[in-house]
């Protein structure tokens, strides 16, 4: 799963780090002070999100989600395909070539 942290307070870190004036807590160009810091800083876990739109099957007659091909039970459009996950905003990833 990948991991993400917030950008900004690492950069607030680098940049007072980088040009602090008072020359004991200014750390210059020491990647170790750096990257003790960004290892230190917390992360959060995230999903990525698929997304796909409910399509009409040729026939006329049933939705099937564009990103894995397969109808919702009871034939129903929700916000999310109940399938694959994908989140139906009108977006297409994954979409296979037939």
């Amino acid at each position: 799963m990948k991991r993400y942290i917030e950008r900004e307070p690492l950069e607030w870190f680098i940049t007072d780090g980088l040009n602090n004036p008072i020359k004991e807590d200014a750390f210059g160009y020491d990647a170790v002070a750096i990257l003790t810091h960004i290892f230190a800083t917390p992360t959060a876990d995230v999903v990525e999100v698929r997304h796909s739109r409910w399509e009409i099957n040729p026939d006329g007659y049933y939705p099937y989600c564009l990103a894995c091909r397969r109808e919702p039970q009871g034939h129903v459009m929700t916000d999310f395909c109940p399938n694959c996950g994908a989140k139906m905003d009108g977006g297409i990833t994954n979409e296979r070539v037939h």
